[in-house]
């Protein structure tokens, strides 16, 4: 008869094992998808393999401690409710931490080109250098517009040459030239 018992007391404890292996895993599932929501903002975002990393080691520290025989079942209740108190306190602390210390690089770098551009602003209206106030009596500007045609041959452009039937064109030598209004910066 006690043979019997002890069978039926092994059988229930391998069922109890199971139910909360079970209910081990669908906590660890909702606490999978509750990291992926906090972690799922630009402030929280590095820190989410972290978390995860974390997560996977509690749960195999949680379910070998259910599957060994060393401690009884109040026991393992309290090392596995400590053991998720401090899962949730070190990650509360690194998703606080990251919060904190979040450092927006495009806004930061946003600004920092709209403080340029202010002084290079500010160092233009100072200097009042334009174009208008050379010292030649000549105005390049209309002269660009009105007395260049289009018609006018440049004396150093070269024609490419043709090779083969396909006239194909190299590129021996060329300018860029650039006509454009440039303000001089000191």
């Amino acid at each position: 008869m006690f043979v019997a018992l002890e069978k039926l007391f092994t059988l229930h404890n391998a069922m109890l094992l199971e139910s909360r292996l079970i209910k081990v895993f669908f906590v660890y599932f909702t606490t999978i998808f509750i990291i992926y929501m906090f972690s799922s903002t630009k402030q929280t975002y590095t820190v989410r393999p972290w978390l995860y990393i974390e997560l996977c080691v509690t749960f195999f520290i949680e379910v070998a401690i259910l599957r060994f025989e060393m401690f009884n079942m109040e026991e393992k209740t309290w090392i596995v409710n400590l053991l998720r108190t401090v899962f949730l306190l070190v990650a509360s602390l690194q998703l606080l931490y990251a919060v904190c210390t979040y450092r927006d690089y495009d806004v930061l770098n946003h600004h920092m080109l709209l403080m340029l551009m202010e002084r290079i602003n500010g160092m233009q209206t100072q200097n009042k250098l334009s174009w208008d106030d050379s010292d030649s009596e000549v105005d390049w500007t209309s002269w660009i517009d009105t007395e260049l045609s289009e018609d006018v041959e440049d004396p150093d452009f070269v024609l490419p040459e043709e090779v083969g039937e396909n006239s194909i064109t190299t590129a021996s030598t060329s300018r860029r030239y650039n006509l454009r209004h440039r303000p001089i910066v000191k």
